[in-house]
């Protein structure tokens, strides 16, 4: 019955949303579009009229998580050469020489990949350089984290000093090559962690698909069809739009 295929394909979707958002977790933006941390020092914002190196100097991009339990953490960039995400995406070389950090809750800085793995295994070249990064956090505690990405050399303030918070905002370091953009990419890999609950919006996309399961069923409730009379296509069996079924 095309009941049985439907519910089968719901079931499935289901089951394809815990496993594209477990494991790893894929960003790729513009600094410029995307940056959310953008101050240029006391008093002064980014604006669209900088320019891009004037962008890279200064601006990031961060990202909180948070782990239920002790898990393995860590960060694969791919923006700088290209390469392919844990999860599939396909990243086009030319972006910008990343530099990674990790705060804790409260702001403190915990590590950046100014002493971390430049080059890792797997990662591409461009014109002989390999300027892609990770950071290894090892096994963090449970505990909410802050990942932050930005040109080379923009560490944070609070690196940068030895002391200060995430909210004390980047040294303004960052540089930009001349055949380089502010694209950016990586991966985020966590361990030990709980499948995920889909996002609001996946799981109203989830839920559509289970009322149209309801729905079909009460429409076709006291029909019978014979192997040689079930529908051969979405239109003749009555599924050519998802809309109420009034009584």
């Amino acid at each position: 019955m095309m009941i049985n295929r439907i519910g089968a394909a719901v079931v499935l979707a289901l089951a394809t949303v815990s496993a594209a958002q477990a494991g790893a977790i894929f960003y790729s933006g513009d600094l410029r579009a995307n940056a959310n941390i953008t101050s240029c020092g006391l008093g002064c914002n980014l604006a669209a009229g900088d320019t891009d190196p004037t962008w890279a100097q200064w601006a990031a991009f961060s990202t909180t998580f948070t782990l239920v339990n002790p898990g393995a953490v860590n960060a694969i960039t791919f923006g700088y050469a290209g390469g392919t995400s844990a999860t599939g995406a396909q990243v086009v070389a030319g972006g910008l020489e990343p530099y990674l950090s990790l705060f804790d809750a409260s702001g403190n800085f915990l590590m950046s990949t100014f002493n971390g793995i430049t080059c890792p295994p797997g990662a591409g070249t461009v014109g002989g350089n390999c300027f892609d990064v990770e950071l290894d956090a090892g096994t963090l505690a449970a505990g909410s984290y802050t990942l932050v990405l930005s040109a080379y050399q923009n560490m944070s303030s609070a690196e940068n000093l030895g002391t200060g918070k995430l909210a004390d905002g980047m040294s303004g370091l960052g540089n930009l090559g001349a055949d380089e953009n502010l694209n950016y990419a990586f991966d985020l890999n966590i361990s030990g962690q709980p499948a995920p609950v889909p996002e609001p919006s996946t799981m109203m996309l989830v839920l559509a698909g289970v009322a149209l399961v309801a729905a079909k069923s009460w429409r076709w409730r006291g029909r019978t069809f014979n192997s040689c009379s079930e529908p051969t296509n979405l239109s003749s069996a009555g599924l050519e739009s998802v809309r109420p079924i009034l009584p």
